[in-house]
């Protein structure tokens, strides 16, 4: 028998309350639906606002020109030259040596391109005394080898009048 008659002639429950049904109270109920309904209004309004500061917000239209067209013009792939690979020795012996390493150039135009291929060996020699002063320290890490990608930029727009060159690429790179 689960359930017991009390003197009144209700029911009780197996924990022995009156008349009560073993579902939670309606106000807890109603409680937790409206923290649902809040926490999911929180996230809407959230990507809402996320998507309107993302897509939509345009900020000073006149200084934002200059600098997005800018932007628009770095970013714009120039054309891309080869060179013929360098093998060098490297400044101090040690258990590497040899360098040997082929670049490829990133210019502004292809009129540019005709100007290093009028000047290839002017370039070629500032390449060979800028790697030939390295060690293997120097471009054995990561760092090393942006720096000299950088040195490299530098020297070759040296010789360079009609433009400039935007990017060294190693395409190779043995040290042994």
């Amino acid at each position: 028998m689960a359930k017991d008659d009390n003197a009144d002639g209700g029911e009780k429950d197996k924990e022995g309350r009156e008349g009560e049904s073993a579902s939670p109270k309606p106000s807890k109920k109603k409680f937790m639906l409206l923290v649902i309904i809040g926490a999911g209004l929180v996230v809407i309004l959230a990507g809402a606002f996320a998507g309107w500061k993302l897509f939509l917000q345009k900020g000073d239209d006149a200084g934002n020109a200059a600098a997005k067209a800018q932007r628009d013009e770095e970013k714009a792939a120039g054309h891309i030259m080869s060179l013929d690979p360098f093998v060098v020795n490297l400044a101090e012996p040690s258990d590497v040596t040899y360098l040997k390493i082929t670049i490829n150039l990133e210019v502004e135009s292809e009129g540019m391109a005709a100007e290093i291929q009028a000047k290839t060996p002017q370039i070629r020699d500032a390449i060979l005394m800028l790697l030939t002063s390295k060690t293997a320290e120097d471009v054995k890490d990561t760092g090393g080898k942006l720096k000299l990608q950088d040195d490299m930029v530098a020297r070759i727009n040296h010789f360079v009048s009609t433009g400039k060159v935007k990017a060294v690429y190693f395409t190779e790179f043995v040290m042994q």
